[in-house]
């Protein structure tokens, strides 16, 4: 048996020593190199990212652009038509066939849609009923009306009548296109065009079944808040004996807002039809009252905050 004197040992112990600090110092090197390769890796990765991410910006500045020109191409183009047919019909009013003009002002509400980055989300649309009836909505914004339009299903529901305030008529954006389908102006400081505008609303919903728009509370609140309902839209409704859909609009008060969302959803519920037969013999003020709470129960059920308002977007991006 080879016994190894302690000179023996004691260099061997300190070979073994020498080769674990080479060890250890070579293992050092290479996880030196791992990370440098890495940051150098995560650098080139970061340098791509921030270079894509450029050119994607510049590519959407681009298209804005060229989406902006087209707009007002499209927008110049469609009022120059509205205008065109709108002087035809004052010379004859069967120049354009109902059909066609119902259908080309829904076309032209659909586009407004596309251009201005504004989506619908429709809830309950079967209780708009496809005979004369009245909607009553809450009123935020003009663009109210453009979305009704985009939605109405002539295969579903009869065609939208409007009363409206008798300035649009002379407005040069709107009144082109009022002229092109069923409006009944209504002047509110004369008593007599509120009499006239009664009766012709009475003959669109039980002659012609038109489903006759009229906002209850008589002007733009411009915010999400319901105002107050005003009662002549139920004694139309009353005096039509035609059923009453409150619809509540949601969030068209951004669309032309200043600070918006680039992408817009606009939420329209239908509430249940209140029928004839049940509020004839109700008084109308009780009647409006009813009609206004059906609005703001359905305003406070599908109102979704951190999804719809802009300032919420901005205080949860700063959280």
């Amino acid at each position: 048996m080879m016994i190894l004197s302690s000179r023996n040992m004691k260099g061997f112990s300190k070979m073994k020593e020498k080769q674990k600090l080479e060890l250890e110092i070579e293992e050092s090197k290479v996880t030196t190199n791992e990370l440098v390769e890495a940051q150098t890796d995560s650098k080139s990765k970061k340098s791509k990212a921030e270079k894509k991410a450029k050119k994607d910006d510049q590519g959407s500045k681009n298209f804005n652009k060229w989406k902006l020109f087209l707009i007002w191409f499209i927008v110049l183009m469609n009022f120059r038509k509205a205008k065109k047919m709108a002087r035809r019909i004052k010379r004859d009013p069967n120049s354009y066939s109902e059909e066609y003009r119902y259908h080309w002002v829904k076309k032209i509400a659909r586009r407004m849609l596309w251009l201005l980055d504004v989506k619908i989300q429709v809830v309950d649309i079967e209780n708009w009923l496809d005979r004369g009836v009245i909607l009553a909505p809450n009123h935020q914004s003009n663009f109210d009306p453009v979305a009704l339009i985009a939605i109405n299903d002539f295969s579903r529901q009869q065609p939208l009548a409007f009363i409206a305030k008798q300035e649009l008529w002379n407005d040069k954006t709107f009144g082109r296109f009022v002229k092109l389908i069923d409006a009944i102006p209504l002047d509110r400081q004369n008593p007599r065009s509120a009499l006239n505008a009664f009766k012709e609303g009475k003959e669109l919903l039980n002659q012609y079944h038109r489903s006759l728009v009229v906002f209850p509370e008589g002007t733009r609140s411009s915010t999400q808040e319901v105002g107050e309902f005003q009662g002549a839209s139920m004694k139309i409704a009353q005096s039509a004996y035609v059923p009453i859909i409150p619809v509540t609009i949601i969030d068209s008060h951004y669309v032309f807002a200043k600070q918006r969302p680039k992408k817009l959803t606009i939420k329209v519920v239908f509430g249940k039809p209140m029928l004839p037969e049940k509020f004839i013999s109700i008084k109308t003020d009780i009647l409006t009252n009813n009609v206004r709470k059906e609005v703001i129960k359905n305003m406070d059920k599908y109102q979704n905050f951190e999804t719809t308002s802009p300032a919420k977007k901005k205080e949860k991006k700063k959280k």
